[in-house]
């Protein structure tokens, strides 16, 4: 008991910087796979601003160690074993080896803080809240390791074995807690089944579809290599699930996919097609949606509709639009002009065209695809495109 009563402070500060590590890291594996199967919506609470962006930095290609698993998920185990470290260290039998593996721990922790900072910095220009809290982590633990000064080995031998033993705790961390994520956020279909329907999409023959710069988009200017069309409907669920899976590909792909966002609504007061009415505010959506663009408004409204979806009523959609920032009396004048009625029906003219019959129908490259397929199959069809190039 004498030895547990002398242990230095410190080691229980450690320990709770672990386990705030493994928090953290938890948080942004899970947030991870939420991006990836388009469930995470589109806005993260830490998502700050436009240089303080968890989504972006989830998204990248930066935050996986290998396609499908999330680095926070190898941090995740990591601290989870210098938790059990730092518990060993506790006794005066392993606090000489257990310290000795921390300060390895920990200084490796901080190089790849160091390292993905610049990433974030850098490469990204965006940074992340959560994996800055993870690095902080890291770098404070280095700092209470190195003032217990552990024994260097020609003050003292190494003992082997407890480092075997401290070894296989990392390793059991790391395959459990990894697999315990992935099993609880497994991603959508098969490595196989995602490759299959990607082909087959790709194989179909491109359609000339506009993508002028007239209509609303997101992502780079019309010089991206990948343009994706979508025709769709504010209240059309499929359209919503779409949006949120296109949303984790433009922070994915940020330079290479550009989004042209077009009008389908599922209403006969705008849609000739439309024998019965299924979306009774789909036109009246779409209209504010074209005025909100006409005052660089169209992404938080667009957004705020179909986060709004499930209570869309009659009149809610310039209710919204005023809440983001849109002008109410220049959007009542333009909702109710002429012009934005042909500019909707220009689109459902051309869907008809293009032989749209249901939403969401996208054209990737022109190559049409109908309904809202998972994240995993944008990620495979638009590697394919970007390496045909």
């Amino acid at each position: 008991m004498s030895s547990f009563r002398k242990t230095p402070l410190r080691l229980t500060f450690l320990a709770i910087l672990a386990l705030l590590g493994l928090l953290a890291s938890i948080y942004l594996s899970h947030h991870f796979y939420e991006l990836k199967n388009g469930t995470a919506g589109f806005k993260s609470f830490c998502n700050v601003s436009g240089t303080m962006n968890c989504d972006v930095v989830t998204s990248s290609k930066y935050a996986e160690l290998f396609p499908g698993l999330p680095l926070s998920s190898v941090t995740a185990g990591w601290f989870l074993a210098l938790f059990f470290i730092m518990l060993a260290a506790r006794s005066v039998n392993w606090r000489t080896e257990a310290l000795r593996v921390g300060l390895v721990m920990t200084g490796i922790g901080a190089v790849m803080g160091l390292y993905y900072i610049y990433i974030m910095e850098g490469v990204l220009h965006t940074l992340c809240l959560f994996c800055l809290g993870v690095d902080a982590v890291n770098f404070i633990s280095l700092g209470l390791i190195l003032s217990l000064k552990p024994a260097k080995p020609s003050q003292t031998k190494i003992d082997f074995t407890q480092w075997q033993s401290m070894a296989g705790i990392i390793a059991a961390c790391l395959v459990i807690v990894a697999v315990i994520l992935h099993s609880g956020n497994p991603e959508v279909g098969s490595n196989d089944q995602v490759n299959e329907i990607a082909d087959s999409i790709l194989s179909t023959a491109p359609l000339a579809v506009a993508a002028d710069s007239e209509f609303a988009s997101m992502g780079p200017a019309a010089s991206a290599p990948i343009t994706i069309v979508e025709f769709f409907d504010f209240q059309c669920p499929s359209c919503k699930q779409g949006a949120m899976n296109l949303h984790s590909i433009l922070n994915r792909y940020p330079n290479q996919v550009r989004l042209v966002l077009r009008y389908f609504p599922l209403d006969p007061a705008c849609n000739r097609k439309m024998e019965h009415s299924l979306h009774i505010v789909g036109c009246e959506a779409a209209r504010v949606a074209v005025c909100a663009h006409k005052q660089g408004k169209f992404v938080p409204v667009y957004e705020s509709l179909f986060e709004n979806q499930e209570g869309m009523k009659k009149g809610l959609p310039a209710t919204i639009a005023a809440n983001q920032g849109v002008n109410p009396a220049e959007l009542e004048t333009c909702v109710n002009s002429p012009a934005t009625a042909q500019r909707i029906s220009r689109d459902i003219e051309d869907a008809i065209q293009l032989g749209v019959q249901s939403t969401p129908t996208f054209f990737i490259n022109g190559h049409k695809i109908e309904g809202a397929y998972p994240v995993a199959v944008w990620e495979n069809m638009i590697e394919k495109l970007l390496k045909a190039k």
